[in-house]
């Protein structure tokens, strides 16, 4: 009995930080705009896009740019060892 009401505590914690965070309801969001876009054939229009905080991204982080730089840095160091 214990144990189920410990379970169930936890899995109470876990759907209070999953509710809570910003980034689940930025993927909500966009899953509920594909899904009346898929529906209606009309395009939805998010608020955040037309307001200019999107204008710069500075933080622009593209993930395989970094492996290919971060392959070709390993490939460089694995050379230099291998010259001495």
């Amino acid at each position: 009995m214990w144990k189920n009401v410990g379970l169930r505590a936890f899995e109470v914690w876990l759907i209070s930080r999953l509710l809570s965070s910003p980034s689940f309801h930025r993927v909500v969001r966009k899953v509920h705009r594909r899904v009346h876009e898929v529906r209606r054939g009309e395009k939805l229009y998010d608020p955040e896009d037309f307001s200019g905080l999107h204008i710069d991204k500075p933080n622009d982080f593209k993930i395989k740019k970094f492996l290919n730089h971060y392959r070709e840095e390993l490939k460089d160091q694995f050379r230099s060892l291998v010259k001495k």
